[in-house]
């Protein structure tokens, strides 16, 4: 009899977080009033190529002539060690990530700088600290992009 509780009980939390009407942020807002060109983008390679990935599906040819942001970017990434052990080897890291953007719309040209950054603990394999730590620079990507759009949504 437990056992059918406890199913049941699942089955009904599981029903509730389904339908609890949780929706995409720009779900709604598919039809933004503008298009995003990138011209140039400097520094962090990895970083550089998910930011691009995700500010590519801003690129509209229709909407460009409402209103198109030309973009040049320059990032720039560190990793610095926090904490080291008594041996002197590092234990922590902290990731950080500036993006300076240089946007250009009806020549006017705005500068916006966005900053980031993430504790990271040592993991002993180094393959898998750097899937890691690309993980977290792809992250910072959609961080970013998301900033840069809110931004761009109140010019």
């Amino acid at each position: 009899m437990s056992k059918l509780k406890t199913i049941s009980i699942l089955l009904s939390f599981l029903i509730l977080i389904n339908h609890c009407g949780y929706t995409a942020q720009y779900a709604k807002k598919r039809d933004l009033d503008f298009s995003i060109q990138i011209n140039n983008l400097t520094g962090d390679r990895d970083f550089n190529n998910s930011l691009k990935s995700e500010l590519n599906r801003y690129f509209n040819i229709e909407k460009a002539k409402i209103k198109n942001f030309k973009i040049n970017a320059t990032s720039k990434y560190d990793k610095n060690t926090i904490l080291k052990d008594s041996s002197g080897k590092p234990v922590e890291y902290e990731l950080k990530i500036t993006v300076n953007f240089e946007v250009n719309i009806d020549e006017t040209k705005k500068n916006i700088v966005i900053k980031d950054s993430f504790e990271m603990k040592k993991i002993d394999d180094a393959f898998e600290e750097n899937k890691y730590e690309k993980t977290i620079k792809n992250n910072f990507a959609k961080i970013i992009k998301e900033e840069l759009i809110f931004y761009l949504l109140r010019m």
